[in-house]
């Protein structure tokens, strides 16, 4: 989805509001409008997300889920069979991690997220419910790989 349209809507607001300012004034809403466009590609990437992740919560067998091409996201729908259990996006929880959620954003390079794609394909999960495994099955062996690792004088042994 494109949303240079929209930015370039948002632009024009701005240029209207003010054009019976003077020169100065003007000049620097147009800058503003350019440094604000990062943050707002950003704002409408994760109304998309929030909007993707609502869609799926309903019955209806659909999942849909929003990724990245380049700076433009990409809305994903796939369609399941009604009676399929349907994990959207953002509303994974277990027991004793409550049911709050929290927004993290990560920035991941390019062949590691299509690594990571592919692996949450493969076990037919979005990439966001195999990220938040992954999170989950890294935090619980954290205790272990404490307990694992163990100080002789200047020297470290254990495992990474």
């Amino acid at each position: 989805m494109e949303l240079q349209p929209y930015l370039s809507r948002i632009a024009a607001d701005l240029d209207r509001v003010t054009a019976l300012a003077d020169d100065r004034t003007r000049e620097v809403s147009q800058r503003l409008a350019v440094a604000l466009e990062p943050g707002l590609r950003l704002a409408m990437t994760e109304l998309l997300a929030d909007a993707a992740a609502e869609l799926s919560a309903r019955p209806g067998g659909n999942l849909v889920t929003v990724r990245m091409d380049g700076q433009e996201p990409v809305l994903q729908v796939t369609h399941t069979r009604p009676d399929d259990p349907v994990d959207p996006p953002d509303r994974t929880s277990d027991a004793g991690d409550g049911d709050d959620t929290a927004r993290v954003t990560v920035r991941l390079p390019d062949g590691l997220k299509r690594r990571a794609e592919a692996l949450a394909g493969q076990a037919q999960q979005s990439l966001n419910t195999w990220i938040v495994q992954a999170v989950r099955r890294a935090t619980d062996a954290e205790p272990a790989r404490r307990a694992s690792t163990s100080h002789n004088g200047r020297r470290l042994t254990g495992w990474a």
